[in-house]
């Protein structure tokens, strides 16, 4: 079968020429700005296949068809040439499975777990040694669903999940749709790409860092002023990962015990401690935890603040 994909490019630090709306609403669905919408992609027909490949497909046809090897009539049926018909149904090669796979999701490269080949710096791959954290859940460790705060933060669903496109007015899918319609649960061992049976519940996170671990989440964020530079905390919210404190308690804003806000329990461990400031004191989460751009041009976490900047020295601040 001929799994020829054309690449669908996706990207880390979208800087757009024009500013943005920054009229989001509070999500769901996520403003759908950047990358590929939350959609499923497994009922095309021509019309749809064209929407998103159409301009070039010709030309990238008649290369693929010169470096295969391939001859004119590989392609175009003889009898429909003499008639003056050239034109070749996509899904007469590209298969998919509708209502189950898209035609994207049954490439090679898919079924391999190469998700990076299609949706580009967006994701990372299972298994290429990218870094995913190890350490215990936390009051701050996100949720893949069902989010603890007031009104579901703390999870990826408090953005991503199905509504209408605030710009566009486009139906989005559940991040459950999404997922499970690529059809790769039919791979063996597919459903453990996603799914730890074996994993505490407030780990489930960690499934899904295999894909979509911090640097890439890190990494996902609009220029929503349109000025040529992400500013971390400094954006319109809900349009990426790392734009404005909003965003951030989008996946780390789960329910703080009431009772842990007014004790002065000396147990509290450090890190909890002034995690509960976000919420005591209206502190940003940016105020400790650092994003700066490495030398590959990717922001990334450096070391939290050292306690004098906060804490003068003899007193507290």
């Amino acid at each position: 079968m001929n799994k020829f994909v054309l690449p669908i490019l996706g990207f880390f630090l979208v800087l757009l020429s024009l500013p943005l709306s920054v009229g989001a609403e509070t999500p769901p669905p996520v403003r759908q700005d950047l990358g590929l919408f939350d959609a499923v992609f497994n009922d095309l027909d021509e019309a749809g296949c064209r929407a998103c490949h159409g301009g070039n497909i010709g030309t990238l046809h008649h290369t693929l068809a010169a470096d295969e090897g391939l001859t004119c009539y590989s392609c175009h049926n003889p009898v429909l040439v003499n008639q003056g018909i050239f034109v070749v149904g996509c899904l007469e090669c590209h298969e998919q499975q509708p209502g189950v796979a898209s035609v994207h999701h049954l490439a090679d490269s898919a079924l391999a777990g190469d998700c990076v080949d299609c949706h580009g710096s967006m994701v990372q791959n299972r298994d290429d040694g990218h870094y995913v954290p190890s350490y215990a859940a936390t009051m701050v460790t996100p949720l893949p669903s069902r989010g603890t705060g007031a009104e579901g933060q703390g999870s990826c669903r408090f953005c991503h999940d199905w509504g209408t496109d605030f710009a566009s007015g486009e139906p989005i899918s559940t991040n459950m749709e999404t997922h499970h319609e690529t059809g790769f649960y039919a791979q063996p061992g597919g459903c453990y790409w996603c799914h730890n049976p074996l994993a505490e519940p407030a780990l489930a996170i960690r499934a899904c860092e295999q894909c979509h671990a911090p640097l890439s989440i890190h990494n996902i964020q609009a220029d929503t002023n349109g000025d040529g530079v992400i500013t971390p905390g400094g954006e319109a919210p809900y349009f990426g990962h790392i734009g404005s404190n909003e965003d951030c308690l989008g996946c780390h804003g789960g329910a703080v015990d009431p009772a842990l806000l007014s004790s002065r329990n000396s147990a509290i461990d450090n890190p909890t401690r002034h995690h509960l400031l976000v919420a005591s004191k209206g502190k940003k989460c940016l105020d400790c935890h650092q994003l700066l751009l490495n030398d590959d041009g990717l922001f990334v976490f450096k070391d939290f603040r050292v306690c004098s900047s906060c804490h003068a020295q003899g007193g507290r601040r």
